[in-house]
C-alpha cells in the first residue's frame, strides 16, 4: 500500500473532544446546489441538503458546523475570473467571513491562494487548510507565475494532496511549503456506487471530457483486429468521431450520473485513459468505478499511482503507449465475463477497505489534529 504519512490513523472520536461545536468555513471551487431534499444522482461535492452534514464533514465529530461559500452563479465577472484562472469574488466574501470561524478549509488553489494572500496582511486569523488539487497553477514550470505563488504563500499554509507524487512539486520549487504538505487518499462514496446483478455486455466504456487520453485508447482498440465482438463506448469525447469513423467506436455526448452508472454496471470492463500531470484528477472516476464492481484499465500517472499499484482488478498501462494499451485491452478482452466480474469485485473491496470517504474524512480529521495543533473553544478567535 502508498504511504500516506507518519501518523497511526486512530478513530475519529478520540479528536475534536475538547472542540464540540468547532466552526469550520469550506470555500470550494466550485459550485454547490442547495438543495430542500436529497437528490441522489447529485454526488455529495456538488450538494448542500437541508439539515444534512454536507459531502464528507458527515463523518466529523457531531456539533461540528460547517458552512459553504461557493464560487456562486455564472455572471460577466465570472467570465474574467475564468480568464485569470483564480475567483477573486468568493475568497473576499470568505476573508471578510472569517472571524466567525475556528477554521477556513478552501478546495482548490483557485480560491485558496487568493484567500491565503488577503489573510496575510493579517495579524490574526483562524487556520487555513488548503486542499491542492490543481499543483497550484496546473503544475507549470513558469517563472513568471512561481514567484507571485511563493509570495502569495508565504505564510505557508498547511496543504493536502491527493496524489504523493505531487509532493515533489513542492520540495522543488515551493521549498517552504514541502513540510506544510501532506499526501491523504481521495475517499468515494461506496454506499451510492455500489454492484448490481445486470447483464453484461461485451463493451468496453471509457468516459470523462476532461483530461483524458482517449486517442491513445481508441487508436489501440482500431489497431485490434480480432475484437472477439466487442464494442468501445466513448462518453464525452465527440471530437474524436471523425478519428474514429471505426463502426466498432461509439462515442456517446455525456449523460446523467445515474445513466452512466447504469452504462458502466452493463459493461464488461471500463478504462480510464489518463495523460500524465503533476497533480490529482480523474481519481473519482476510477474509484467509482471500482466501487461499481468493475475490473478496469488505468494509466499509471501521477494521479493514480498511489491507488492502484496493490490493486488485484487493474490493469495498469504506461501513459501514451499504443502497444500497452492495445495489449491489456487484448488480455482483457479475452477473459470471461465470470472473470472480469470476479476482479471488479476484488476491486469493490479494496476500495472499501482502503478509499471510502469515511476514511479520507477521519484521516483530514487526523491531519488536523496532529498538524495543526488549533483547537481552542469556539469563538474564541480575535482578529
Amino acid at each position: 500500500m502508498p504511504f500516506y504519512c507518519e501518523m497511526k490513523w486512530l478513530h475519529i472520536t478520540e479528536f475534536f473532544v475538547t472542540l464540540p461545536n468547532m466552526k469550520i468555513l469550506f470555500i470550494p471551487n466550485w459550485r454547490v446546489n442547495r438543495l430542500s431534499t436529497d437528490v441522489p444522482t447529485i454526488q455529495a461535492p456538488d450538494k448542500q441538503v437541508l439539515g444534512e452534514p454536507y459531502w464528507f464533514f458527515k463523518y466529523f465529530p457531531e456539533g461540528t458546523q460547517v458552512d459553504i461559500i461557493d464560487i456562486g452563479k455564472e455572471n460577466q465577472f465570472r467570465k474574467i475570473e475564468h480568464k485569470i484562472k483564480f475567483y477573486l469574488v468568493q475568497p473576499w466574501k470568505a476573508f471578510r467571513a472569517r472571524k466567525r470561524y475556528d477554521l477556513v478549509i478552501s478546495h482548490g488553489a483557485q480560491s485558496g491562494l487568493v484567500y491565503e494572500l488577503l489573510t496575510s496582511f493579517v495579524k490574526r486569523k483562524p487556520q487555513h487548510l488548503m486542499f491542492d488539487i490543481g499543483g497550484l497553477n496546473g503544475a507549470r514550470v513558469n517563472h513568471t507565475e512561481m514567484p507571485l505563488i511563493r509570495w502569495a504563500l508565504r505564510k505557508a499554509p498547511h496543504i493536502i494532496v491527493h496524489a504523493s507524487r505531487q509532493l515533489s512539486l513542492y520540495a522543488k520549487h515551493y521549498p517552504k511549503l514541502a513540510p506544510k504538505a501532506t499526501f491523504i487518499p481521495f475517499g468515494n462514496d461506496v454506499d451510492y456506487f455500489t454492484p448490481k446483478e445486470v447483464a453484461m455486455k461485451k463493451q468496453i466504456l471509457t468516459f470523462g471530457k476532461a483530461k483524458r487520453d482517449n486517442d491513445t485508447l481508441c487508436k489501440a482498440f482500431s489497431g485490434i483486429a480480432d475484437k472477439k465482438g466487442y464494442k468501445l463506448v466513448v462518453v464525452g469525447a465527440g471530437a474524436l468521431k471523425e478519428k474514429y469513423p471505426d463502426g466498432d467506436i461509439e462515442f456517446l455526448d455525456p449523460m446523467p450520473l445515474k445513466d452512466l452508472v447504469t452504462l458502466s454496471r452493463e459493461s464488461a470492463f471500463i478504462v480510464v485513459p489518463l495523460p500524465e500531470y503533476l497533480y490529482s484528477y480523474g481519481q473519482m472516476s476510477f474509484l467509482q468505478s471500482m466501487a461499481l464492481g468493475k475490473a478496469l484499465i488505468v494509466t499509471e500517472t501521477t494521479s493514480s499511482a498511489d491507488y492502484i499499484s496493490d490493486t488485484p482488478g487493474v490493469e495498469r498501462v504506461q501513459p501514451y503507449d499504443v502497444g500497452d494499451m492495445k495489449a491489456a485491452l487484448q488480455r482483457m478482452m479475452a477473459s470471461d465475463f465470470a472473470t472480469l466480474q470476479q476482479r471488479g469485485l476484488a476491486n469493490r473491496e479494496f476500495v472499501t477497505s482502503h478509499f471510502s470517504e469515511r476514511q479520507m474524512a477521519e484521516r483530514i480529521v487526523k491531519f488536523i489534529s496532529t498538524f495543526l495543533n488549533f483547537y481552542p473553544p469556539p469563538n474564541s478567535l480575535t482578529l
